[in-house]
């Protein structure tokens, strides 16, 4: 796989953190090979480390979510391949704030100006405690926490983001090491489900960050793609149903209006005299309005979770996508980004290659910058099925090493001295005695040697004592030394974990008595006084008679038997009493000894306890994970072994590993795990039980997983086909390439047409009404039109399909085909019509138990729906142009009418029907008219009817507008003329009565007659060239005159 641009993940919340690592896992497979080395150059990477030009950032509340993050859940030497692209934001909540009332208060009096928009007041406000539980529950609260944090800078947020843009901006040599060229843009991808309260919280905030420090990078065309989980994801039981329904509401509205902001100059253009949109950008504490750049969020990716998919599936057909857009090198033959002079990326280009996102909706409720999207993915499960092998071949071997250690052997002293001498306490195994000297010379007779016998007796006692002073002085140096860790170490890559274990603990029944009670047991014989053997009393033997020999005829010599005698006794009195010394030395210092070798017992122990409960849950793992293999997946397939099964997999990878190491074939599983793991292996196990047990058994099967896996590639002089064929060389000779057809096993061809075949279910297809493009990605090929075509006959396209499907090859192993809808709105995707309806449907119902206000980022009181004042000054427009035709009826009073019927076209095929809410004091219900139209364009179920007659209400102009333009109808002149004014005069006497809080309800009722509704009179007439007036009022005053002028 090759990257061609530099790439920057930030996960939000468990959905976000969970897809990062997910795309994580597979760009390390994919970039660093089986063994993890095809990116280390002279040693400057670890095994399995990613490029820099590659970052991922995590954050949330829950610090539990966080420790399951792969580069926190990994020590030891596997920890160095994450130090320099995995991070995480710690400590989002703020210290010292047990509850979310507590937090509140606190911004409310420190940071009044930065939250007095979006923060709702003290009355009903949720009590969220503890706060690391609720503050993912309810977006607003998550968001506050969020800010409480931030309340003396932005630092707890910026400082690990700071720390992975420098290491994009820095990454040129190791953009180029992955097939890249200059870095002069980044694609950021921000993960996180709108269903829950921490990314529902805090991605406003996120982006807004984010692209703020970009800003240190002007050489860096920032993109910044929100990956959005839709609540369809989530079952009830797992944070899905009407709660998180509601969190999306809002958040979509949110993120839908951001992006309209950024594609906002675009749509000025088209209209005119619109203000620029308020409140872009996010004032912080200390560093104060933080603004994107135009154009950096362009659209937004919708992922919901259509029938045919599992949820559990959407997660890998997302990070499928994802790693299909950042593999795939822009073609030549597109110039837009270099004419742009932006320097897109291939996902700048294919994303955000709609040219109606900056253009208003149909319904005329904001633009159209939405996607949604699916990926399907056929790869073949390389890491599960190494795992699968791996785990088998580890229990098979455990077993028999298990077996292996139970049995006697003749070296069992001989490995009990040496680990004595392994662990720097080679002495006390041989205990030595200081010398005594023999007479010189040798004495003859009976009284000279029995003096000698004598003297001989003190020489001993004193070298007793001299034994006694040294070891006072040495066998505190010996304890020191003492290093049983370092010995079980130095023979555990030799002997195995079982041996050693029994050479530690001893192996009952051994005939050999130190093997039998192992190297802790010989430790406990060196603490207790040894026993004294038979013969030799506590004290020093007497002198027996020495007699000559022919009846004391012939001299006593030193060399006679009876004096020989006298001196063994000697001799084995004094070893004795030398013994019984070094142990009572080696006892009193028991308490310095005894913990090192008790940790060095529970280390190895621990090893092999770790390995046998591996082996016994073996079985039930190995069934588990065939079963989830073969389940019926959508959206990522596995193109899997075409063996009966994976016992019979299993068999020929076992084979095949023993005939590429020259083995012979009757190899059992203990001895080819011993050609397999190196001593240094076991080694890193036996450091890593220090963590945990799980960690110890997964260094030894990640040593195995590699060699499988770089084994699932090779062929030999023997094999002359790789166990796993490459897709690829597949794709080829399904093709029709007859020289890849010869290299593969026939059964993997038919099983991967038929894989290929059943890709794309029915029903498998993005949600919304946007146009569909698909782009299929797939290995490079030296014939790429060929495999191309063959692609886009044999996969099961959806229909509706705009244009021709796109293809592209990249340097990875996967063939993946991404769906993709662009240039949609809010009132397009079908799942966010259903949440804005929940949602006013609770709005509605007025219960203070959904807490609504804390459901939203912006501004707690806009009750509206999902319109903007641009939007309802725009949508008003077109209606009053539709009443100026006459094509509007007042059904009831025209003043204040009970519905409104606009017919569209002759007939009644295209009529919108408005239900109008009617106001006390005298107030007309012609106030209320933008609310019914939001109801009726967002919530009814009509579907593409109602889109239809939308888009000829936007399209409606007075007609004539061009020429001679009709008269306005009466109930034009009376609504603009009359009824107006009325209700503006009206609205000022009843300011007078209702004050403060009571007027509140005045406000919108207010703001539609002094503003929406002048401003749609004086909204310009967009996209028309030759209007003879520019906008709705100055063609009535133009009237006015006219009929003047008639009168008189």
């Amino acid at each position: 796989m090759k990257i061609h641009q530099p790439m920057l993940f930030v996960g939000l919340g468990g959905t976000g953190n969970r897809i990062g690592a997910e795309l994580e896992r597979g760009l390390r497979r994919e970039l660093c090979g089986p063994d993890g080395t095809k990116l280390a150059v002279e040693d400057r990477r670890a095994p399995f480390q990613l490029p820099d030009c590659l970052q991922f950032v995590y954050a949330d509340f829950s610090e539990s979510e966080l420790d399951r993050l792969p580069h926190l859940g990994v020590r030891g030497t596997g920890a160095a391949a994450y130090t320099r692209t995995s991070r995480a934001i710690h400590d989002l909540l703020p210290t010292g704030y047990d509850s979310s009332p507590e937090v509140t208060r606190m911004l409310r009096v420190v940071l009044h100006e930065e939250t007095r928009s979006w923060l709702p007041p003290e009355q009903r406000q949720p009590r969220v405690a503890p706060l690391h539980n609720g503050a993912g529950q309810l977006p607003t609260v998550g968001r506050a926490a969020l800010f409480a944090t931030l309340r003396s800078g932005l630092e707890p947020v910026l400082q690990q983001l700071r720390k992975a843009v420098s290491a994009i901006g820095n990454s040129k040599s190791d953009l180029q090491a992955v097939g890249g060229r200059q870095a002069h843009a980044c694609d950021v991808f921000v993960a996180f489900s709108v269903a829950g309260g921490t990314g529902a919280g805090i991605f406003y905030d996120f982006i807004h960050l984010i692209g703020h420090e970009f800003r240190r990078y002007r050489e860096l065309a920032v993109k910044i793609y929100p990956l959005v989980v839709m609540p369809s994801a989530f079952p009830p039981e797992a944070g899905g149903g009407r709660e998180a329904e509601l969190n999306s509401a809002r958040a979509l509205v949110d993120l839908s209006r951001l992006v309209d902001d950024q594609n906002a100059p675009d749509a000025q253009a088209d209209f005119g005299d619109v203000e620029p949109r308020a409140g872009a950008g996010v004032r912080y504490p200390v560093e104060g309005l933080v603004k994107l750049r135009p154009s950096t969020v362009q659209t937004a990716f919708l992922f919901g979770c259509p029938s045919v998919i599992r949820p559990e599936d959407l997660r890998r057909s997302i990070t499928a996508m994802v790693m299909s857009l950042i593999g795939t090198e822009q073609g030549e033959g597109n110039t837009q980004g270099r004419a742009e002079g932006d320097h897109q990326s291939f996902a700048a280009s294919f994303i955000n290659g709609s040219v109606e996102r900056s253009t208003p909706s149909h319904s005329g409720i904001g633009h159209r910058g939405l996607s949604t999207g699916l990926a399907a993915s056929l790869t073949v499960p390389v890491d599960e099925l190494a795992e699968i092998v791996a785990g088998r071949l580890l229990a098979e071997a455990v077993r028999g090493m298990a077996e292996d250690a139970r049995r006697p052997r003749d070296d069992g002293t001989d490995l009990v001295r040496d680990m004595f001498l392994r662990s720097g306490i080679g002495r006390l195994w041989t205990r030595e005695a200081l010398g005594v000297p023999a007479p010189d010379p040798l004495p003859k007779g009976s009284k000279p040697i029995a003096q000698a016998l004598r003297d001989r007796i003190g020489d001993m006692e004193d070298g007793l004592a001299r034994l006694d002073r040294e070891l006072d002085r040495d066998i505190s140096r010996l304890v020191d030394d003492f290093a049983p860790g370092t010995g079980a170490r130095e023979l555990l890559g030799r002997l195995g974990p079982f041996r050693l274990e029994r050479l530690l603990n001893g192996l009952p029944g051994h005939p050999q008595r130190a093997a039998e009670a192992g190297f802790a047991g010989m430790l406990e014989n060196r603490k207790n006084d040894p026993e004294r053997p038979e013969g030799v009393g506590p004290s020093a033997p007497l002198i027996p008679r020495i007699k000559g020999g022919a009846g004391g005829l012939v001299p006593a010599r030193w060399g006679d038997p009876d004096v020989q005698d006298a001196i063994d006794e000697q001799d084995a009195w004094y070893r004795w009493r030398a013994n019984r010394q070094w142990h009572r030395a080696w006892k009193d210092h028991e308490s310095r000894w005894r913990p090192p070798l008790v940790r060095a017992l529970k280390e190895t122990s621990e090893l092999v306890r770790a390995l046998r409960a591996h082996e016994e849950d073996e079985r039930k793992h190995f069934a588990d994970r065939r079963k989830d293999l073969y389940r019926d997946r959508t959206g990522v397939s596995y193109l899997l072994p075409p063996q009966n099964n994976l016992r019979a997999f299993y068999e020929d990878v076992l084979g095949r590993l023993v005939r590429h190491g020259g083995l012979p074939e009757n190899t059992d599983a203990v001895t080819l795990l011993a050609e397999l793991v190196q001593p240094e292996d076991w080694q890193r196990a036996l450091d890593a039980v220090r963590r945990s047990p799980r960690a110890a058994v997964k260094e030894i099967k990640q040593v195995l997983e590699r060699r499988v896996k770089t084994l699932f590639g090779e062929t030999s002089a023997l094999d002359d086909r790789p166990l796993l064929p490459s897709l690829g060389v597949l794709l080829r000779a399904a093709a029709g390439d007859e020289n890849a057809e010869a290299s593969v096993d026939s059964r993997w061809l038919e099983q991967f047409r038929s894989q290929l075949a059943g890709l794309l279910p029915v029903g498998f297809t993005p949600d919304g009404s946007g146009p569909l493009e698909a782009l299929i990605v797939h290995p490079r090929s030296e014939k790429d039109d060929r495999t191309g075509e063959y692609l886009k006959q044999e996969l099961n396209l959806p229909r509706d399909i705009v244009g021709e499907p796109r293809c592209q090859q990249v340097e990875a192993e996967a063939i993946t085909v991404v769906l993709h809808r662009s240039g949609m709105s809010l009132t397009d995707v079908s799942e966010v019509r259903r949440s804005l309806r929940v949602w006013a449907e609770a709005r509605d119902a007025g219960g203070g138990g959904d807490f609504l206000h804390w459901r939203q980022r912006l501004g707690y009181r806009d009750d509206w729906l999902a319109s903007t004042e641009d939007d309802r000054r725009r949508i008003l427009h077109r209606i009053l142009c539709a009443v100026w035709n006459g094509q509007v009826d007042a059904l009831g009073d025209p003043a204040s009418p009970d519905r409104i019927r606009i017919r569209l076209q002759e007939g009644d095929s295209a009529t919108m029907t408005l239900r109008l809410e009617s106001f006390d004091e005298g107030l007309s219900s012609w106030a209320g008219l933008l609310r019914a139209y939001e109801q009726w364009a967002l919530l009814d179920e009509e579907g593409p009817i109602v889109k239809d007659v939308c888009d000829r209400l936007m399209r409606t102009r007075p007609h004539g507008l061009t020429t001679r333009n009709a008269a306005p109808s009466p109930l034009f002149r009376r609504l603009v003329h009359e009824v107006a004014p009325q209700q503006r005069a009206l609205l000022d006497e009843l300011a007078g009565e209702f004050a403060g809080e009571d007027g509140e309800w005045l406000v919108p009722l207010r703001n539609f007659w002094e503003k929406t509704f002048d401003g749609a009179l004086d909204l310009r007439f967009p996209g028309t060239a030759r209007a003879t007036r520019p906008n709705l009022r100055t063609l009535d005053e133009r009237y006015e005159r006219e009929a003047a002028a008639a009168s008189r």
